[in-house]
C-alpha cells in the first residue's frame, strides 16, 4: 500500500517480504490464550507498521484511525422481571460499525469508514429487521476527528435499545477506549470510544454485559487522528467543516484560529440556508 500502491496485490509483489510472528506473541497466540476478539488485534497491525514506516519515509502513510471495527452483538429475550408480551422472542443481532479513518498526507480522513477492513456499516433498517433491537440514534460525532492540516475522519454516535417486553445482553467488541488514535506530523488525536447506559451507568469496551428492560446503551465510536499542524489548515476548509457540523465553533476558534467574525458569518449562512 505505501511503497507501490499502483501494483496489484499478488504473490509476486509480496514475495520480497518475510513476516515473523513469534509464538506466544499477541499476533501468534496459542491455547489457552483468549482469542474471541482476534479481529481487533489484526486491525491494529497496519497502524503499528505504518508508524514504523513513517519514520523511514515520511509523508506517505496516514495517521492512525479507529483501527478495528466497532462491532457489538445484542442477545435479546423476553424480560425476566415481569410478564412479557406474547410476541416477545429470543433473537441475536450482530452489527458491524465503523469509527473514523485517519487523515492522509493530502486528504482528510473518511468519516465512519472502516480501515483497513473496508467493511461497510449495516443499515439501520437491516439491523432492526433481524430482531427486536431498536437503533434510536445513529449519526456522525462532531469534533471526534483529530485536528490537523488534514482533519481526521469523524466517528459516530449510536444508541441501542430493545422493543417493549425485552431485555438483552450486549457483547461489546470495541477499542480506542483508553488509547485514542494518535496524530501524525503535528496532527491531533482522535476522540476515544465511550459506552454508557442511558442512566449514566458506565460500561466496558469489551465483554458481555446485561441491559435491563427499558434501558438503552449509548455508544460514541472513535474518530481518526489528524495529519499536520492544524494552523496550516486552509480557512475555507475550516469554514466548510463548521458549516457541515463536523466541528464546533469552539474547535474552529481554538484549534484552527478562525476569527469570531468568520464564525458568525458561517453561522448566519447556515441559518439562511446559504452555501459558503
Amino acid at each position: 500500500m505505501a511503497i507501490a500502491p499502483e501494483i496489484p496485490n499478488n504473490a509476486a509483489s509480496l514475495a520480497p517480504f518475510e513476516i515473523e510472528a513469534p509464538v506466544n506473541s499477541i499476533v501468534n497466540a496459542v491455547h489457552p490464550a483468549p482469542v474471541a476478539l482476534r479481529h481487533i488485534v489484526g486491525h491494529f497491525v497496519p497502524d503499528a507498521v505504518f508508524n514504523a514506516f513513517d519514520k523511514i519515509l515520511p509523508g506517505v502513510v496516514p495517521a492512525e484511525g479507529a483501527g478495528c471495527l466497532c462491532n457489538f452483538q445484542v442477545s435479546l429475550r423476553p424480560r425476566s422481571d415481569a410478564p412479557a408480551p406474547a410476541y416477545a422472542r429470543r433473537s441475536e443481532v450482530l452489527t458491524f460499525n465503523s469509527g473514523g479513518a485517519g487523515a492522509r498526507p493530502a486528504h482528510d480522513g473518511l468519516n465512519a469508514t472502516a480501515f483497513p477492513s473496508g467493511v461497510m456499516t449495516m443499515p439501520v433498517e437491516a439491523t432492526e429487521h433481524a430482531g427486536a433491537v431498536i437503533i434510536w440514534r445513529k449519526e456522525l460525532r462532531p469534533d471526534s476527528g483529530g485536528t490537523g492540516k488534514q482533519r481526521g475522519g469523524l466517528g459516530q454516535y449510536m444508541e441501542v435499545g430493545a422493543r417493549e417486553g425485552h431485555e438483552f445482553d450486549i457483547q461489546a467488541m470495541f477499542d480506542r477506549v483508553d488509547h485514542p488514535a494518535i496524530g501524525r506530523r503535528g496532527g491531533g488525536a482522535g476522540a476515544p470510544t465511550t459506552i454508557v447506559q442511558d442512566d449514566g451507568t458506565k460500561m466496558n469496551g469489551k465483554g458481555k454485559q446485561f441491559v435491563a428492560h427499558g434501558r438503552k446503551v449509548r455508544m460514541a465510536f472513535p474518530g481518526g487522528a489528524g495529519y499536520g499542524d492544524p494552523k496550516d489548515r486552509s480557512k475555507s476548509a475550516v469554514k466548510r467543516d463548521l458549516a457541515r457540523g463536523y466541528i464546533s465553533a469552539k474547535t474552529a476558534a481554538t484549534a484552527y484560529g478562525l476569527s469570531a467574525t468568520d464564525i458568525a458569518a458561517v453561522q448566519a449562512a447556515i441559518t439562511k440556508g446559504e452555501d459558503l
